[in-house]
């Protein structure tokens, strides 16, 4: 008990710190040095010529590069890899033999929507995530900052650590989607919406209750600075839920 109030006592600095892991991510060096920019638009140099452009034996590296800063640029988005084709002007096997060796060096993951059926599944367009989200703030094109992004990547990355890869899923239903379907072996284990402002109650609500409606499972939306609970699904604040505290 003591701990977490002295957790809660220091809550604004939290705070702070966290803002700033949403902003530049968690890679050590990064961390402890002040020039964060700099280290990190290098460190995305680095694995992309080192990791990618070399082990994969690329020879096209201006085609590699604009894909990886499409997928860098675009986390948390649904991707459907033939129309990326046309604007990239990539053609579809390189643009999967390139997505391959981004997904190989672990800058980039995938999940997939979750379906009863496995040929949907299959053919689901899948969402884009970063190894980091301090790569996709600094690195990644963006005409406004997007704090949504980073914050569900942030979140993507939590459940990566604890899950694995295989094990994570979003839903999409009938008027939106779930961000995040916890699924070990055939039971689904957890689901979590993931908003970093509860702005609109209704919208957040309303696909987890069509998820429920076909299997009632632990449900969470996870928010930066707010909890509570809303319609029977428990809201928790980011930092205490990292830090595995109720």
């Amino acid at each position: 008990m003591k701990s977490e109030i002295d957790i809660i006592a220091k809550e604004n600095e939290i705070k702070k710190a966290f803002s700033e892991y949403l902003t530049y991510g968690g890679f050590p060096l990064v961390v402890l040095n002040k020039d964060k920019e700099k280290i990190l638009t290098q460190l995305y140099e680095d694995i992309l010529f080192r990791d990618v452009i070399v082990e994969c034996n690329i020879k096209k590296e201006e085609e590699i590069k604009s894909l990886s800063l499409f997928y860098i640029s675009n986390i948390g988005n649904r991707i459907n890899f033939r129309r990326l084709t046309k604007p990239l002007k990539i053609p579809f096997r390189t643009l999967q033999r390139f997505t391959e060796c981004l997904k190989n060096a672990y800058l980039i993951f995938f999940v997939r929507g979750l379906s009863p059926k496995l040929v949907e599944m299959v053919k689901s367009e899948r969402k884009v995530y970063s190894i980091d989200h301090g790569l996709s703030s600094v690195v990644g094109y963006r005409l406004n900052e997007n704090l949504g992004a980073l914050f569900e990547n942030l979140i993507f990355l939590e459940l990566l650590q604890g899950y694995g890869e295989n094990s994570i899923f979003y839903f999409r239903g009938k008027r939106g989607e779930v961000d995040f379907i916890i699924k070990i072996g055939n039971e689904i284990k957890e689901a979590y919406q993931v908003t970093y402002k509860l702005d609109d109650i209704e919208r957040e609500t309303k696909d987890l209750k069509e998820l429920l409606q076909i299997r009632n499972v632990p449900s969470y939306i996870i928010t930066f600075d707010e909890e509570g609970e809303v319609n029977g699904i428990k809201v928790i604040k980011a930092w205490r839920w990292l830090f595995g505290i109720s």
